[in-house]
């Protein structure tokens, strides 16, 4: 049986340098293909969206062969895959080919939830075939965890080499189990999650479908996350894993109401409802209170935003509830801060980091330095006491919207003598986690485009539709929203307002289905109209009169940060607009690294071809952009001639003053002269 690509989740973060930017590369996970009881699956990105391989209907003895895969660099903590295990199956084996690159000596440990399966001398390759149970599956999900353990040659030097666990397989038994209650349709992880969208929703439905989007992005965020017409369901979901589940919204005049279904073979929850109630019902999804509904149907769902996070976050509040270093060499710890952990933009970051540190050794050496995207804030040594505190502001220049915050400890043993063996009283430095904190000012810092979103929005998301196709607006609306919610740190709010509504207000906001009136009207970088070509130094992209294009565009108007998904097509062709503005949604929702993957501010795409990252500034002026700027050209040049006609009539009278004071001066002087005149 199928499941989701597995989730790197690395235990506490000690990394040896430079770890860090290996191992960003060596934990990508990939899955590829997958087979069902001799059934061959389509291809799967690693993209949580569009990770849908196909499964047997029964679910019974099936397999997973999910290809994907973790790896685990010498030294360092234990590199997990995270398998959702599906109620009514029991897995029974993992099978794989650990390879290791570099030299293989030491020890390769593979374990399940923590129990050792197999520990072996490393070698070039070292396979893994081990039976596994229900006991080793944890809240319905089974974790696989690789470890290589080197033979240290000294006190300071590590091993390079790597550990990679490729193509693991997880066999299963059984027949899944359809859930009973609405507790149980929400489990721990799932695979996918699919929404359908009615033909013509309201805008309560829309706006609940959208909510539910985000709700479910943020509550799975390893699951695929797809949100489709209500006629494609069906072929959407026929190769799903099982443990997937359909998740539809309707209208409905009477009390808001969940209710358990089955939809093509597969689990449905039917959310009803009307007007606000519905979306509020709808942001409950998010919350893993509704695992303790013991019923088949509830009434009355609701709940609150949560608080949007504040300006001053811990080590803790982001996420590192321990952080240790130890030993000599160079041992850090890396920790992820987005703007969006600070409830929105900020302008500046100040760091504070207190803790602890073992007695430095006569002789021994230890310094404690902290980096922020590489950038080295602050440095000092280990002396004098054995606590320690550390002030640093972040330069404006080097905030981002995701940043690293990385902390390493330089050791040396007593005298620089690295040849003794190793764990001999090591040095070690312990972190305050919950007093050690960040103090973020509001404000902006990054350069207007992709890199502002999601924290330009806060916590609050109001959807504007340009055109009247409500189907396919909500569809690639909640599709950007899911990509948008996977990279915020806070649930995302969202509701639909007037265009007008937007256009007026001081809100950062998503519009979606513009046409040529509407991106005029918020004055976008690319109008939606003809344009020539566009000849960057990195690309060269054309669009015609003939030639039908998407765009989304990411851009600053009005002191508010605006997206903007629209398209053009030559004779108001309506078919081919709206088919380029789903591919840019389902690609933003598909490409790796998802919104992250985003910069600049336009995102280009035809009808074949891979959609295009460009700046506005590559783009030769629309008739659109130039006719903005006409009546400024008028005022430039009235003034222009205004100063040319008063230059002129200055010059007039400086000639003028010049000639009467010469004829004064020579008066003045016939006057003094007594010869003059005879």
């Amino acid at each position: 049986m199928p499941q989701t690509p597995a989730r790197l989740r690395p235990r506490p973060q000690t990394l040896p340098h430079p770890v860090r930017i290996m191992l960003a590369c060596a934990a990508t996970l990939a899955l590829a293909t997958v087979s069902a009881l001799g059934v061959a699956a389509a291809p799967a990105s690693a993209s949580p969206s569009d990770a849908t391989p196909a499964v047997t209907p029964s679910g019974q003895g099936s397999a997973v062969r999910a290809t994907s895969s973790v790896s685990a660099l010498a030294g360092q903590a234990e590199q997990m895959i995270v398998v959702p295990v599906t109620a009514g199956l029991e897995p029974t084996r993992v099978k794989g080919t650990i390879a290791v690159s570099g030299k293989p000596e030491g020890t390769v440990r593979a374990t399940v939830n923590g129990r050792v399966i197999l520990e072996a001398d490393a070698a070039a390759t070292v396979p893994l075939d081990q039976a596994v149970s229900n006991a080793d599956v944890l809240d319905q999900q089974l974790t696989v965890g690789l470890q290589f353990i080197p033979v240290t040659r000294t006190m300071c030097v590590v091993s390079n080499a790597t550990a990679t666990l490729n193509n693991m397989t997880v066999d299963f038994s059984g027949t899944a189990k359809a859930p009973t209650t609405v507790g149980e349709f929400f489990p721990a992880s799932v695979p996918a999650v699919v929404l359908p969208v009615p033909e013509d929703p309201g805008a309560d439905v829309s706006a609940a479908i959208m909510t539910a989007s985000a709700a479910m992005a943020q509550r799975y965020p390893e699951a695929a996350v797809a949100v489709v017409p209500e006629a494609e369901l069906v072929a959407r979901v026929a190769n799903l894993p099982a443990g997937s589940r359909i998740l539809s919204v309707i209208t409905d005049q009477g009390e808001t109401a969940t209710k358990l279904a089955t939809a093509a073979g597969l689990p449905q929850l039917i959310l009803s409802g009307h007007d606000e109630k519905l979306r509020t019902a709808a942001r409950a999804l998010a919350s893993d209170k509704t695992a303790l509904a013991v019923t088949s149907s509830v009434t009355g769902l609701t709940s609150a935003l949560p608080a949007a996070p504040g300006l001053v976050q811990s080590l803790k509040d982001l996420g590192s509830s321990t952080l240790k270093l130890s030993g000599y060499g160079t041992p850090e710890s890396y920790v992820g801060v987005t703007q969006s952990q600070f409830g929105g933009p900020v302008s500046s970051v100040k760091v504070q980091l207190k803790g602890t540190h073992t007695a430095v050794p006569d002789n021994a050496q230890a310094q404690l330095s902290v980096f922020w995207n590489d950038y080295l804030l602050s440095s000092r040594n280990l002396d004098g006491g054995d606590t320690f505190t550390v002030d640093a502001e972040v330069p404006a220049g080097q905030l981002q919207a995701r940043n690293g915050l990385r902390i390493r400890l330089a050791a040396l043993p007593a005298g620089g003598d690295c040849t003794g063996p190793a764990g001999v009283m090591p040095m070690e430095v312990t972190l305050d986690t919950a007093g050690s904190t960040l103090t973020a000012v509001r404000g902006g810092s990054a350069k207007a485009g992709f890199e502002r979103f999601p924290q330009a929005f806060g916590q609050s998301v109001p959807v504007a539709f340009g055109d009247g196709n409500a189907q396919a607006n909500t569809v690639n609306a909640a599709t950007l929203l899911a990509s948008l919610q996977r990279d915020s740190a806070s649930l995302l709010d969202t509701r639909v307002v007037g265009l007008d509504a937007l256009a007026g207000s001081s809100e950062s906001g998503l519009v979606v289905g513009a046409t040529a009136d509407v991106a005029n009207k918020l004055s976008a970088p690319l109008r939606l109209a003809e344009f020539r070509t566009i000849s960057p130094d990195d690309v060269e992209y054309g669009v015609g009169a003939s030639a039908p294009y998407g765009v989304l565009e990411a851009f600053e108007q009005g002191g508010r940060n605006l997206l903007l998904l629209g398209a053009w097509a030559p004779e108001n062709d309506a078919a081919a607009a709206s088919t380029v503005q789903s591919s840019l949604a389902s690609h933003v929702g598909a490409v790796e690294g998802g919104w992250a993957s985003l910069s600049r501010n336009l995102l280009v795409t035809q009808p074949s071809g891979t959609p295009v990252l460009l700046e506005s500034n590559v783009v030769v002026p629309q008739k659109a952009v130039t006719d903005d700027y006409r009546p400024y050209a008028w005022w430039i040049g009235g003034a222009v001639v205004v100063l040319g006609l008063a230059f002129a009539a200055r010059t007039v009278l400086l000639r003028r003053r010049a000639r009467a004071a010469r004829a004064y001066v020579d008066a003045e002087q016939a006057a003094t002269n007594p010869d003059h005149g005879n």
